[in-house]
C-alpha cells in the first residue's frame, strides 16, 4: 500500500494543533509558552532545506514533517491563546504619534457608523445627548479619511494594509447613547476596546483580524444582533443582561465569554476543525448541536449564540480574562 505523504503531514499537523490545544486548556503547557510557539519558525528553513538536501534518498519525509510539526505548534499555540505576532510593523503605542485634527459633529434619531482601522489601536466609548467625537494620533499627524451625515459615518485609514511601513494609529470614537446605532467595526494588528455603556445599539458586527478585542455589552441600553469574527487574533466578551442572539466566527482564533449572573447560555457549535472548549467544565451540557447552561429554557434572560471554530478555542467565564 503507497502512502501519500502530503496526506501524512497534514494529519500531522492537525494532530500537533490539537494537541497543542488540549495541553493548554489542562496546564501541561502555560499560555505563555504558546505566546510564543511562533518562534519555533526557523524550524520550517530547517525541514525545508533537509527536503532539498534529502529530495530522492531514504529520510527525505523528514523535512516535511518537521514543517508540518512546526506549523501545527505555531498555529496550536495562536488557536489556545489569540497571541499573534505583529513583527513590529503595527504598533498603536499611545505614547507615539502626532495628535490630529478632532472632528464632531450631530447624529440622527438612527445612524450607521464603520470603522475600518488596518493598523494600531481602537477605542470606542460612549457619551450621553446625540454628537460622536474622534479624536487621536497617527504616525504622521493626518486623520483617517472620514466621511459623515446624519444618519452615517465612515471612519478609514488611509493605508489598507496590516503592515504599515508608517506604524500604528490610536483612534478615539465617542459615539452617543440617544441614537440607535447600528455598529461595524473591521480591526486590523492591534488593541480594539469597546465599552458600549448606555449605547442603543440596533446591531453589533466586529471583524478582529490579527490582535486582541474586547466587546463590554454589561451596560448596553439595548442590544440587536451580534455577529465577532476573529481571525488569528483574541476577542473577549462580556455579555449583557439582556436577551441576545448573535454569531461568532474565530479561525486560528480564540473567544472568551463572559457570562452575567442568571443569564441563560445556549451555543450552537458546528462542524469544527481543530477546536476546542470548555463548556462542559462549566456545568453546560449537550442538546442535540448546542451546548446549554443549567436552566436555559426557563431562563428570563437568554443568549443565542452560533459558533464556528477552525483552530481555534471557545471559553467561558475565564479567570484571567473575565475578572474586570
Amino acid at each position: 500500500m503507497r502512502i501519500d505523504r502530503r496526506l501524512v503531514g497534514f494529519g500531522l499537523f492537525l494532530v500537533t494543533v490539537g494537541v497543542v490545544m488540549v495541553a493548554v486548556r489542562q496546564g501541561v503547557i502555560s499560555d505563555e509558552a504558546a505566546r510564543r510557539a511562533w518562534n519555533l519558525w526557523p524550524l520550517v528553513l530547517i525541514g525545508t532545506g533537509l527536503s532539498m538536501i534529502l529530495s530522492g534518498r531514504p529520510g527525505a519525509a523528514l523535512g516535511g514533517l518537521i514543517v508540518a510539526v512546526t506549523f501545527g505548534a505555531i498555529v496550536g499555540g495562536i488557536a489556545a491563546t489569540g497571541a499573534f505576532p505583529a513583527f513590529g510593523f503595527c504598533s498603536g503605542d499611545r505614547g507615539e504619534g502626532t495628535a490630529f485634527a478632532e472632528t464632531s459633529a450631530d447624529l440622527a434619531g438612527s445612524a450607521r457608523v464603520s470603522i475600518e482601522q488596518a493598523c494600531g489601536d481602537l477605542s470606542v466609548t460612549t457619551v450621553d445627548g446625540s454628537k460622536w467625537t474622534l479624536r487621536g494620533v497617527s504616525g504622521d499627524g493626518r486623520p483617517p479619511t472620514v466621511s459623515a451625515g446624519p444618519g452615517e459615518i465612515r471612519i478609514a485609514s488611509r493605508s489598507t494594509g496590516v503592515f504599515d511601513a508608517g506604524g500604528g494609529s490610536t483612534w478615539d470614537v465617542v459615539i452617543p447613547r440617544s441614537p440607535s446605532i447600528d455598529l461595524n467595526i473591521t480591526a486590523s494588528a492591534g488593541e480594539a476596546r469597546l465599552e458600549l455603556g448606555g449605547a442603543n445599539v440596533a446591531s453589533l458586527t466586529l471583524v478582529r483580524n490579527a490582535g486582541s478585542a474586547t466587546i463590554d455589552l454589561r451596560e448596553v441600553a439595548a442590544i440587536g444582533p451580534l455577529s465577532v469574527t476573529v481571525n488569528a487574533g483574541s476577542t473577549t466578551i462580556w455579555l449583557p443582561n439582556r436577551s441576545l442572539t448573535g454569531s461568532l466566527s474565530a479561525n486560528a482564533g480564540s473567544v472568551a465569554l463572559c457570562l452575567p449572573a442568571g443569564a441563560g447560555l445556549r451555543v450552537a457549535t458546528g462542524e469544527s476543525v481543530a477546536a476546542s472548549n470548555d463548556f462542559e467544565a462549566h456545568g453546560m451540557t449537550r442538546n442535540g448541536e448546542a451546548w446549554e447552561t443549567p436552566g436555559y429554557a426557563g431562563a428570563v434572560v437568554k443568549i443565542d449564540l452560533t459558533a464556528e471554530a477552525n483552530a481555534a478555542s471557545l471559553s467561558l467565564d475565564k479567570p484571567s480574562t473575565c475578572a474586570g
